[in-house]
Order: structure tokens, then C-alpha cells, then sequence
């Protein structure tokens, strides 16, 4: 008969580096489990005025105007402009009292 191989695996330590990653492995997914099901933590991440509610907000204002979303107003105040006038967020800075655009001091050559 063949001699038995899992006795060299004993006599050394080969194989304890993935003996270790698999059970740092476990402790993550305990930890994350337990996060994840933690009803603050679904709270604060889910639901209407969830973190990624807000991200997707910011984000999408963001990308219709090329600048951050106000704080002070609401997303749906924000979101409703008149287009067919120039009070629309994207064209005009109602705090400086001026467009957003800008054009050059002198005028182009022929």
C-alpha cells in the first residue's frame, strides 16, 4: 500500500496561511451579516431618506445642472424650472443676479 500523504501536511506548516484566510474570511462575513441585518444600520441606508436616495439626488442633479445640489432647497423644488424662461438653474445664478455662461472680453478674428 501507498504511504499515507497526509502526514507530511501535519509535519509542516503549508498550509496554515489558508487555514488563516479562511477563518479571517468567517469573521467578515459574521461581522457583515450582522451589520447588514442590524435594523439601524437598513435605516440608515434604505427607505425614503436613505444614504443612496440622497446619493442618487445629488447625483442626477448634478448631471442636469454640471453643479451640487443646494442643501437649502428641496430636490423636487430644484428639479421643477420653467424652461421656456431664463430661471432655470442651469442658465441662471439667482444669487449673482447673472447667467452661468461666459464669453470672452474680445471679440474673435475674422
Amino acid at each position: 500500500m501507498a504511504k499515507l500523504q497526509n502526514i507530511i501536511f501535519l509535519r509542516n506548516s503549508k498550509g496554515q496561511s489558508a487555514v488563516e484566510y479562511i477563518l479571517l474570511l468567517a469573521v467578515l462575513s459574521s461581522i457583515g451579516y450582522s451589520l447588514y441585518n442590524n435594523r439601524r444600520f437598513k435605516d440608515f441606508i434604505g427607505g425614503e431618506k436613505g444614504l443612496f436616495v440622497a446619493m442618487r439626488k445629488g447625483m442626477e442633479y448634478s448631471y442636469r445642472y454640471g453643479r451640487p445640489l443646494d442643501e437649502s432647497v428641496s430636490f423636487d423644488e430644484a428639479m421643477e424650472f420653467q424652461y421656456t424662461t431664463n430661471k432655470h438653474d442651469l442658465y441662471f445664478n439667482s444669487n449673482d443676479n447673472r447667467t452661468r455662461f461666459f464669453t470672452g472680453t474680445n471679440e474673435y478674428g475674422k
